[in-house]
C-alpha cells in the first residue's frame, strides 16, 4: 500500500486500541494489542506519518531508532539488592528501568497519559539486543519493566535488499506482529508535497518524471539514492537558498539526490523552472494585474511550462490559506486567555506579571514543539503567531503600566488582539481575493483545460485549503470545482463543498 493507504491503517489501529467500552476498559485488551510493524523500502516517510498520527489524535509521541542501543541501554543497567526468600536473605541481580521505557513515563509526567511508541529500524537491532528486543514486542517488557497501558507500539523497519543489517523474523514471531507493507508511491506523496508547501519546481519535475521520484540502487560502484527524504530535504534547502540569495547549483542538489543522472536533469529544469519564477509574475496574476504579455505568453507555452505556471500559483495560493489558518487558530487561543485573564486584569493586583506568565508559557510552548522535531510546520506556525500576540499583549499592558494610564489593565491587553484581528481578517480578504484572481487568470489563459484541473484537484485535496474556502472564499472555487473535476474527483470534492 502507498504511504496515504498506511497512515489511514495506523489512524484506524491506534483508535481502536486506545477505545474503551462503557464499564471503560479497552476494547481490545492492552496484551492483544499487537504491535504494528511497518515494513518498507528507505526515506519514504514512515517516521513523519506515525509522528503526523499521534499528532493529530492529540497523544503522546516517543520515538527511538533501535541501531542507537545496545542491551544495556534498552534493557536498562544490572545493580545488586537484597532480597529475602524463605526467610532467607539473598544479594540478587535487579536491572534499572529501561531508557525506552523511562522516556515514556517522562512524556507521561508531561501530560500525555496515552500515545505512540515509535522504534524505528526495529529489525537492524544488534545480537545482543534482539533476544530482549522480540520479548518486548511479544510481551512490553524490557526486562521486569512493562510499557504503561495506553501506549501503542509502533515498528518501522527496511527489508534486508535495502539494509544489510536487517534481518527477517521468524514466522512465529511476525504472527504476532500487525504487518503494514509500505511501497513509495508518487501520487501520494505529491499530496502531501502540496500541502507541506514542498517547492513548486520538484513538484512539477516529478509530475513530468516520475520514475525519478524513488531509487535505491547498490553496486560495487557506490550507491545511487534517490528518496522522498531526499526531495523534501532537497525542497527545504532551495527554500532557504532563495530567501538568502545564493545560488543553488548542481554540486547542492547531489548532495540529497546521490543519483547523478538525476540530479543533473533537476538541476537543468530548476534552472529552467527560475526563469518561469521570474517571468510569470505571479504577484500580479494574484493582483489581478497581470498584463497582457504575461497572458499571451501563458497561450502560447508548452505544456509542462503551463503546468510550472499553476504549480507556482498553486504555492502561492496554499501559503497564504496556511497563513490565515494558523493565524485564525492562534488568535482563537488568546482570544480564550484573555476572557480567563480579565477578571484578573480588572483588579488592582500585578497584572502585567498574569500577562508574562500566559506570554512566557506560549512561549515554551513554542520552543518545546520546535525543539521536539516532530510537531508539523503547520502546528508550529499556529503556536509561533500564537506566542506573537501574545508578547504584543504584553507590550500593551507594559506601556499601559508605564505611563500609568486611566482604565483597565484589561483595555490595554484588549487593543493590541483587536488590532490583531483586523489584520487578520484584512489577510484573510487579500488571500480570498487572490485565489479568484489565479482562477481568473487560468481561465482567461487556458479555459477550461487541464491547467484548472491540475489547479483546483492540488487546491481541494489540501484540508487546510478547505477550511480557508469554508470561512472565506466566494463561489468562485466551488464553482469551478463542480465543472471541472466531476468527471475525476468530482463525487469526493462536491461533498466536502456542499458540507462547508
Amino acid at each position: 500500500m502507498d504511504i496515504r493507504q498506511a497512515t489511514e491503517q495506523i489512524e484506524g489501529a491506534v483508535r481502536a486500541y486506545l477505545a474503551t467500552g462503557e464499564d471503560g476498559l479497552p476494547l481490545i485488551p492492552f496484551e492483544m494489542q499487537r504491535p504494528l510493524i511497518l515494513m518498507g523500502p528507505p526515506g519514504i516517510g514512515k517516521t513523519a506519518i506515525v509522528s503526523q498520527v499521534a499528532e493529530r489524535l492529540g497523544i503522546g509521541f516517543v520515538s527511538y531508532s533501535i541501531t542507537h542501543h545496545t542491551r544495556q541501554s534498552a534493557l536498562g543497567l544490572p545493580y545488586i539488592a537484597e532480597a529475602e526468600y524463605g526467610g532467607q536473605t539473598y544479594r540478587v541481580s535487579r536491572y534499572t528501568m529501561s531508557e525506552i521505557i523511562g522516556a515514556v513515563h517522562d512524556a507521561m509526567a508531561a501530560g500525555a497519559e496515552r500515545g505512540i511508541l515509535f522504534l524505528d529500524e526495529v529489525n537492524c537491532a544488534s545480537e545482543t539486543l534482539m533476544p530482549s528486543m522480540l520479548q518486548f514486542l511479544q510481551y512490553k517488557t524490557f526486562g521486569t519493566h512493562r510499557l504503561p497501558v495506553g501506549w501503542v507500539i509502533v515498528c518501522a523497519g527496511n527489508p534486508p535488499e535495502y539494509n544489510r543489517a536487517a534481518r527477517d523474523f521468524d514466522p512465529a514471531m511476525m504472527d504476532r506482529l500487525k504487518r503494514i507493507d509500505i511501497e513509495a508511491s508518487l501520487e501520494a506523496w505529491q499530496d502531501y508535497a502540496v500541502a507541506h508547501g514542498v517547492h513548486p519546481a520538484i513538484i512539477t519535475y516529478l509530475a513530468n518524471k516520475p520514475k525519478n521520484f524513488y531509487r535505491v540502487r547498490t553496486a560495487a560502484a557506490g550507491s545511487r539514492i534517490v528518496t522522498a527524504r531526499g526531495w523534501e530535504d532537497l525542497s527545504r534547502m532551495l527554500l532557504a537558498y532563495e530567501r538568502e540569495g545564493i545560488a543553488a547549483e548542481l554540486a547542492l542538489v547531489e548532495q540529497y539526490l546521490q543519483d547523478h543522472e538525476v540530479a543533473e536533469d533537476f538541476s537543468l529544469y530548476y534552472e529552467l523552472f527560475s526563469k518561469y519564477q521570474d517571468d510569470y509574475k505571479v504577484a500580479d496574476i494574484l493582483g489581478g494585474v497581470a498584463g497582457d504579455d504575461i497572458l499571451s505568453r501563458a497561450r502560447r507555452a508548452p505544456f509542462d511550462e503551463r503546468i510550472a505556471v499553476v504549480n507556482l500559483l498553486v504555492d502561492a495560493v496554499l501559503g497564504e490559506a496556511h497563513a490565515t489558518v494558523a493565524r485564525e487558530e492562534a488568535l482563537a487561543l488568546v482570544r480564550g486567555e484573555l476572557l480567563e485573564l480579565r477578571e484578573a486584569l480588572a483588579g488592582v493586583g500585578d497584572p502585567l506579571g498574569k500577562v508574562d506568565a500566559v506570554a512566557a508559557a506560549a512561549r515554551a510552548e513554542l520552543d518545546e514543539a520546535v525543539a521536539r522535531g516532530n510537531v508539523s510546520p503547520a502546528r508550529q506556525r499556529t503556536l509561533a503567531e500564537h506566542a506573537h500576540v501574545l508578547e504584543q499583549v504584553r507590550l500593551g499592558v507594559a506601556r499601559w503600566e508605564v505611563a500609568g494610564a486611566d482604565g483597565e489593565a484589561f483595555d490595554a491587553a484588549k487593543a493590541p488582539f483587536n488590532e490583531a484581528v483586523v489584520s487578520a481578517d484584512e489577510a484573510a480578504g487579500d488571500a480570498a481575493a487572490h485565489l479568484d484572481n489565479a482562477l481568473a487568470f487560468l481561465d482567461a489563459a487556458f479555459g477550461e483545460g487541464q491547467e484548472e484541473v491540475v489547479f483546483v484537484s492540488k487546491l481541494s485535496v489540501d484540508p487546510v485549503l478547505m477550511r480557508f474556502v469554508a470561512g472565506h472564499a466566494g463561489p468562485s472555487f466551488a464553482e469551478h470545482a463542480r465543472q471541472l473535476m466531476f468527471h475525476e474527483r468530482g463525487l469526493d470534492l462536491l461533498e466536502q463543498v456542499d458540507a462547508l
